[in-house]
């Protein structure tokens, strides 16, 4: 299939997550000659050297659809992005989503939480086309990581290889030679997205889990999601920010 559609290859990035952004940063930096325009969530600060073709929003209304239409973009990243992802914006282009587990294993919401709870310590970073259903298009990369250290230092390695991933996309679009894998349904996963409520860690738990479970559910709830957290006295609350495992 052809994607090329222009001479200029331009590119749409719909940004609500400060990880993504980073990786458009960089992206913009390695492709000079690429038009790309970003439609940043308010929320993101706006902390880099990129300032041009920048629209702000709180939510992709069908005004910036038919700005996106206008622009003819030749691929929308939709990297982290907390919306729907509608019919009308995946006919102007192929949208692409990156998600943080060895697809078709951990669809849905949470990934890295739910893997590091469930004890995983090698994951991947894929990126796949979006399809109507969540996490099931075809894969275009996908490249080991490890889930070891805290959230911050995970999203770092998620941010290399996102850029990796996303330069070698784009060099195949270059040359109209983009290729996908169809994904395995029949081993697919899914989880649902933690909610905050999850994040208690309540007396009852220490009965059922021992101390690993406790480590990997401390460093995967970090900010900007909720906090770990134990419920005491007076209704306070301690958050669990850092936590060490020691062995007998």
């Amino acid at each position: 299939m052809s994607y090329l559609n222009k001479k200029k290859i331009k590119i749409v990035s719909l940004v609500s997550r400060d990880w993504s952004y980073k990786i458009t940063s960089k992206l913009i930096s390695k492709f000079k000659n690429i038009d790309f325009y970003i439609f940043l969530k308010k929320n993101i600060k706006n902390t880099s050297s990129v300032k041009k073709n920048i629209i702000k929003l709180n939510k992709l209304t069908e005004k910036h659809i038919n700005k996106i239409k206008l622009i003819s973009p030749n691929l929308i990243l939709t990297y982290g992005w907390s919306e729907y992802l509608s019919k009308e914006l995946r006919d102007i282009a192929p949208c692409l989503i990156l998600h943080p587990s060895k697809l078709p294993k951990y669809r849905g919401g949470s990934p890295i939480q739910n893997q590091l709870i469930n004890g995983v310590k090698e994951s991947a970073v894929t990126i796949l086309f979006a399809e109507n259903n969540l996490d099931t298009g075809n894969i275009l990369y996908q490249s080991r990581i490890k889930l070891d250290g805290y959230l911050n230092e995970i999203f770092d390695k998620i941010i290399n290889k996102g850029v990796d991933g996303s330069v070698k996309i784009i060099n195949c679009l270059k040359k109209n030679a983009l290729k996908s894998k169809v994904q395995n349904h029949n081993i697919a996963t899914f989880y649902y997205r933690r909610n905050p409520s999850q994040s208690q860690i309540n007396l009852k738990d220490f009965k059922k889990h021992d101390a690993k479970y406790f480590y990997n559910l401390v460093r995967g709830l970090q900010e900007p999601y909720p906090i770990a957290y134990i419920k005491c006295k007076n209704n306070t609350k301690l958050y669990l920010n850092r936590v060490s495992i020691k062995k007998k």
